[in-house]
């Protein structure tokens, strides 16, 4: 069986009903068993590219009177073939990847890599109270054994919804998910992590296995988005910008290039990631740990800006949100040192943007380009979507030219590869 290949399982995955039933069962120490009036339904359809983001909805049979079980929960379990479908619905020339079976054979090792990371991570923050995460269940890494059994259970967070690009989002949510990273950078530095899984930034990796012809390919559907000559000119400037950044590794090293102590960083805080209260609208969970990597808290801070916010709010407000995340860190760390002062933020904030502009860019042409083409959407509402994502991308694409040269200007050509 295959992580990138449908199998029989849930979802089409190699995870069994039956698997999950011994479980879960263990995990919550129950003597009941499930009932026959079970379901899943693929939460991430459409929005995640790593795994089935399956929520298993289940009656129980046999339950104590005085036991309180679960009657949904979600389960993750690794897969390429979201990404997989993604990749091959583009044009040749505007895909991510162009590969043979030994391509995604590499996929598929990274997988089991980025899932022990989100086990991992699970583990070290389930040490903490309040923290902004789902209560973990289960996590079952991968082995050297097992190369298709991985998967986490997590608590479903009942009335909340996810965040998504295509909405715009309140100042006040994006300062509570600020202050939010902030606490959990705290609790980063007041228990060092000590698992191998949360040492090292798999991003790396992955940005060593794409060339030139695939990193700029990620942003060549830009002009199918929208060929007017305004973006046909971005398009140019950022083919000559690219070549600095392609295999870039440097929003994992900055730390030690700045002599800065890391904390965790998500690595993949978008709007789609992020759980809110369908109620109130508040922040009801980060979620998504996959791409947790020691570093700089602000990569997080920036990227969901870019999805969340407009251009004109976030240059309006971005200032304040990193005073508000650096609060919040000092706030946590029971009168302990912060690794660096409010200055220094500010000026890494600047030299991580590009970075950050770019990874934040080539994904989102492809999830614009995919809306398009979704067929439970009427013309006006994509129409509506898709200005509201163009808006928020061009921005982020403008900018990450602007802070390209200011960067290079003020700190010289900077060493943006690990040596």
């Amino acid at each position: 069986m295959s992580l990138s290949k449908p199998s029989d399982g849930i979802l089409e995955t190699p995870v069994t009903w039956e698997e999950f039933e011994s479980n879960i069962r263990t995990a919550l120490n129950t003597e009941a068993r499930l009932g026959p009036n079970k379901s899943v339904f693929d939460i991430g359809e459409g929005i995640g590219f790593a795994s089935r983001c399956c929520l298993i909805a289940y009656d129980w049979v046999g339950a104590a009177a005085d036991e309180k079980l679960p009657s949904r929960v979600v389960l993750k379990i690794p897969s390429a073939l979201p990404f997989r479908r993604l990749n091959e619905s583009l044009p040749p020339g505007q895909r991510m990847f162009d590969g043979d079976d030994a391509m995604w054979e590499m996929m598929e090792g990274n997988l089991r890599k980025t899932h022990n990371v989100e086990v991992a991570t699970y583990d070290f923050f389930g040490q903490f109270e309040g923290v902004s995460m789902p209560k973990k269940y289960y996590g079952k890494p991968f082995g050297e054994e097992d190369k298709i059994g991985g998967q986490l259970c997590i608590e479903y967070m009942e009335n909340s919804r996810m965040m998504n690009f295509n909405d715009k989002y309140s100042i006040e949510l994006v300062k509570q998910i600020a202050r939010a990273i902030g606490k959990l950078n705290a609790f980063s530095l007041l228990k060092e992590p000590i698992a191998p899984e949360l040492q090292k930034n798999l991003m790396d990796e992955f940005a060593e296995t794409v060339d030139m012809e695939g990193f700029k390919g990620m942003f060549k559907g830009l002009v199918t988005l929208d060929d007017s000559e305004k973006t046909k000119d971005l398009l140019e400037k950022l083919d000559a910008m690219l070549p600095d950044y392609l295999g870039s590794t440097f929003m994992g090293a900055l730390h030690k290039k700045m002599g800065v102590r890391p904390v965790l960083v998500n690595g993949d805080l978008r709007t789609e990631n992020i759980l809110i209260d369908k109620d109130s609208g508040d922040l009801a969970a980060l979620i998504d740990w996959q791409c947790t990597h020691p570093g700089i808290g602000l990569e997080d801070l920036h990227r969901i800006a870019m999805f969340s916010l407009t251009t004109e709010e976030r240059h309006t407000h971005f200032p304040m949100l990193i005073e508000e995340m650096y609060k919040s860190l000092v706030e946590n760390l029971n009168g302990a040192e912060p690794p660096y002062s409010l200055d220094t933020l500010i000026l890494l904030s600047d030299i991580l943007f590009p970075h950050c502009a770019l990874f934040f860019g080539g994904p989102s042409i492809a999830l614009i380009a995919n809306q398009d083409k979704d067929p439970r959407l009427s013309n006006e509402e994509k129409a509506k979507r898709k200005e509201v994502m163009m808006e928020k991308l061009m921005g982020a694409l403008e900018d990450a030219i602007v802070y390209d040269v200011k960067n290079k200007t003020h700190t010289g050509n900077l060493d943006f590869r690990k040596k």
